[in-house]
């Protein structure tokens, strides 16, 4: 543990180099997944009629507790659509604004950044995830 403090008090230079770099790699790669929203800017593009939620989470899920008017759509499935024939449920959504919303954030990352290459536009994700939209009490719709 010494000789890491010692390196990092020699190196200061490097190191903070190395983690603006990772950083800068996080920052980039949380923009390719598209923006970020919080519960409360997701609330407002609900209720302009904006967008389309999509749920990533499986179907059990899905029915203890999703936003109001969102879509299912469970991760695994898009993942065995998306993987067949390039498209799948998600495509009739294509010239709408998606907000998409998982557990904890991490697989609307990855089904956003894919989106995204593909050519969609206006891409939004729950920063947080559901997890997040229930921590701020916002209201859940059961199926």
């Amino acid at each position: 543990m010494e000789k890491i403090i010692l390196f990092a008090s020699d190196q200061w230079l490097l190191v903070t180099a190395l983690a603006a770099a990772i950083w800068a790699l996080a920052w980039l790669e949380n923009r390719r997944a598209g923006t970020s929203l919080t519960p409360h800017e997701l609330t407002a593009m609900i209720n302009s009629a904006s967008a389309v939620v999509v749920d990533l989470r499986d179907k059990a899920a899905f029915d203890t507790g999703h936003v109001v008017d969102s879509v299912n759509i469970p991760f695994n499935q898009w993942q065995a659509q998306h993987k067949a024939d390039g498209g799948g449920d998600i495509q009739h959504y294509k010239g709408k604004a998606l907000v998409l919303v998982c557990k904890l954030g991490q697989q609307s990352s990855h089904v956003g950044r894919r989106l995204a290459a593909e050519d969609f536009d206006g891409i939004y994700r729950l920063g947080g995830g559901i997890g997040e939209w229930q921590a701020a009490q916002m209201p859940l719709v059961k199926s």
